[in-house]
């Protein structure tokens, strides 16, 4: 996703000196002002277009709205991959690394994971999204904002029991904080429920949601540990991948279930349901893609700040627009969401010093080492 994105970052330099200097920056700093609000600006019109989905008629085809999320994207990562297989063959030209007169590369015959790799990433991605798409038939969009960022909780479990890592006591207690939050912002949504159009709220949806986040996590974990560690995948060919396969199996289901044709026409009688699916979920993508920029401009804890300020803005602008009822229980959840941000950048930081250190006494080992080898007789 970032390659795409580099030369719109690009165009910051010459146009925004004089800006630059009306606002007292440096160039890296503006580049950084100017993807953060983006990555916020992009994140804020995903949430508003998905909620506006899902609180009308067209929530009720779940596998319709996941199929055509999925193929949407499928096609952005296939063109994010397809320029970074080209943008990679050029540079090995460039350097000698391969004859000029050999073929460009394929798709294809690009790709590091096997069909079976992601016919099985498929089936976790597109449950992911179908099972908590479905949950929104009977749960506020809000709350979908805060499972999402529950999805650390299986993560870890799967993490630990699986792949033998282990986590320190301080991140245990961070999740114990976030499950607080959904727990006190479940209560007010059930206590709410029925006092506005939007306020909506049954258990079964929380049961669907779970599902869904687990899934994610196993997607997570799956991508991770072995497409890319072991594959060495890059992340535009597994979304690309995955994204495709989930598209099949959701119109697999759709077959199945007898719902095609009837999805088809609600698609014909309401063309804005296409617009809104391609338009959020280019924001969703591009939003993503700024973020992974920043992390490779300035490390992972400026994007952590990002990623907090844009759910915390998402969370706001879904009470205020769609009108559901903020009670007692939502501003306690609200407190203990914010803890868990708050504790969550703090361990970024922590991790972040942490390597620093590391690299900084490697160095100084390797340093000392090549000094001894230097003073060796012989050398």
């Amino acid at each position: 996703r970032v390659t795409w994105i580099s030369k719109m970052s690009d165009l910051s330099g010459d146009d925004t000196k004089t800006g630059n200097k009306l606002l007292g920056l440096k160039q890296d700093d503006y580049d950084v002002l100017v993807m953060a609000a983006s990555a916020i600006g992009l994140s804020i019109l995903y949430n508003l277009l998905q909620e506006s989905m899902f609180t009308s008629d067209a929530k009720k085809y779940t596998a319709l709205i996941t199929m055509m999320t999925s193929l949407v994207y499928a096609v952005l990562a296939l063109g994010e991959f397809y320029h970074e297989i080209h943008a990679n063959h050029k540079a090995k030209e460039a350097h000698g690394g391969v004859d000029e007169s050999s073929s460009p590369p394929t798709v294809l015959g690009s790709m590091k994971g096997t069909a079976f790799d992601y016919a099985r990433l498929g089936t976790l991605t597109a449950a992911g999204m179908y099972f908590t798409n479905w949950s929104l038939q009977y749960l506020n969009y809000t709350l979908r904002v805060l499972f999402k960022a529950s999805k650390i909780i299986p993560t870890v479990m799967i993490a630990v029991f699986l792949y033998k890592k282990s986590f320190t006591t301080r991140e245990y207690v961070n999740i114990l904080v976030l499950v607080a939050s959904i727990v006190l912002f479940s209560y007010g949504d059930a206590a709410g429920k029925g006092k506005t159009g939007n306020a909506t709220f049954d258990v079964f949806g929380i049961v669907l949601i779970t599902v869904g986040v687990i899934a994610d996590a196993l997607t997570s974990n799956f991508e991770g540990e072995h497409l890319f560690k072991v594959r060495k995948a890059s992340h535009s060919e597994v979304m690309m991948a995955a994204s495709l396969f989930g598209s099949m199996y959701m119109l697999a289901i759709m077959v199945a279930s007898g719902k095609f044709w009837d999805s088809y026409t609600y698609t014909m009688e309401n063309p804005d349901l296409a617009v809104k699916v391609v338009v959020s979920c280019s924001a969703g993508y591009f939003s993503i893609t700024f973020i992974l920029k920043i992390i490779k401009k300035v490390g992972a804890v400026t994007a952590e700040i990002v990623k907090s300020v844009r759910r915390v803005v998402s969370i706001v602008l879904s009470f205020l627009i769609y009108s559901k009822p903020f009670l007692s229980w939502h501003l306690i959840g609200s407190v203990f969401f914010l803890l868990f941000i708050y504790q969550t950048f703090l361990a970024k930081v922590a991790k972040t010093k942490a390597k620093e250190a590391a690299r900084r006494a490697k160095a100084a080992i390797d340093l000392e080492n090549l000094g001894t080898k230097k003073n060796t007789p012989g050398h």
